[in-house]
């Protein structure tokens, strides 16, 4: 029993440091928001939201014409993966490893 307290112990102390991707939306109960994306502004978020459509768009053609209202392609993919970077959770897979050893003890 107190090979298992200390099990939980650890676990929760390992929580309380690495699930730190999403916390509660002060908004809407239930839901989380990410808390690694920052923005320099309004004008840097709309730009980021307007590379991944950019990107969706470039990415369903299938071949490389890049229409007219695209302008620096390259800047939005670059912006895409950048985001898409920011949203992987490292320390939530440390975490999810932690527990998957902690479960696997006897």
């Amino acid at each position: 029993m107190k090979s298992k307290k200390k099990a939980l112990e650890k676990l929760i102390k390992s929580a309380k440091y690495k699930l730190d991707t999403l916390e509660p939306s002060d908004i809407q109960k239930g839901k989380f928001k990410a808390t690694y994306l920052q923005f320099e502004g309004y004008l840097d978020l709309f730009t980021t939201i307007e590379a991944l459509m950019n990107v969706s768009i470039l990415a369903t053609q299938g071949d490389t014409y890049c229409p007219p209202h695209i302008k620096d392609h390259g800047k939005d993919i670059r912006k895409t993966l950048e985001l898409a970077q920011k949203l992987l959770p490292f320390e939530e897979g440390e975490f999810l490893d932690d527990v998957s050893a902690l479960m696997k003890r006897p």
